[in-house]
């Protein structure tokens, strides 16, 4: 009962997160990424408005509006899981897209968040999670790009991903000797992308 209530709420705001994101970056930059989320911003004084059609209280109608903004996520990913997903996709970049600074913010981390998502086809699809070895007592998971080798005058090397956390949009991309980088079979990229968003608190469990 609880996976059929959390799946679609988690669904949906994956399916949310490069708007929610957008959102964030821009309230960072505007200097409110402290309270980003709080009654004194735009965001909690929307939700707050929500909620005062229910009760007059200004707190409590804060919390409503977040109760109803959960509601609406969670419809949200029930659609997606039901229906065709790229049509929502699609008309959802279509319509943020157009407008001015905020959809060419939205449109890279829309992408970056669908390729973490690992869906059939993504461009992280053939990506594999690997460990790369810097001296002999650090270790780092990664993403290799491809087994394509390159060489700029000092030997080979593979070109690796490491993402930051808790908000892997940025990272580091490394070429490394082949003999540093070793493929961890047991973890694919969405396990990957658990691991930094949570900053390690949910594995690596499947590296071993």
């Amino acid at each position: 009962m609880l996976k059929r209530v959390a799946g679609p709420f988690v669904t949906g705001l994956v399916f949310l997160a490069p708007v929610l994101l957008t959102v964030v970056i821009l309230n960072w930059l505007s200097g409110y990424l402290i309270a980003a989320l709080g009654p004194a911003t735009p965001i909690g004084a929307a939700l707050a408005k929500g909620g005062m059609f229910f009760t007059p209280s200004p707190l409590l109608a804060f919390w409503l509006g977040w109760l109803l903004a959960a509601l609406v996520i969670w419809a949200i990913g029930l659609a997606v899981q039901t229906q065709a997903r790229e049509r929502l996709e699609g008309g959802l970049d279509g319509l943020i897209s157009r407008i001015p600074v905020i959809g060419p913010l939205y449109r890279p981390l829309a992408q970056f968040v669908r390729m973490m998502g690992n869906a059939p086809g993504s461009e992280m699809s053939g990506m594999a999670v690997v460990s790369v070895s810097f001296g002999e007592t650090v270790e780092a998971l990664a993403l290799l790009t491809s087994p394509r080798l390159h060489d700029f005058g000092q030997g080979p090397r593979l070109l690796v991903l490491i993402p930051t956390a808790p908000v892997p949009v940025g990272g580091a991309m490394l070429f490394i000797e082949p003999a540093r980088v070793k493929r961890v079979p047991t973890m694919g990229v969405d396990d990957l992308a658990k691991l930094y968003v949570t900053m390690g608190s949910l594995g690596p469990q499947g590296a071993k």
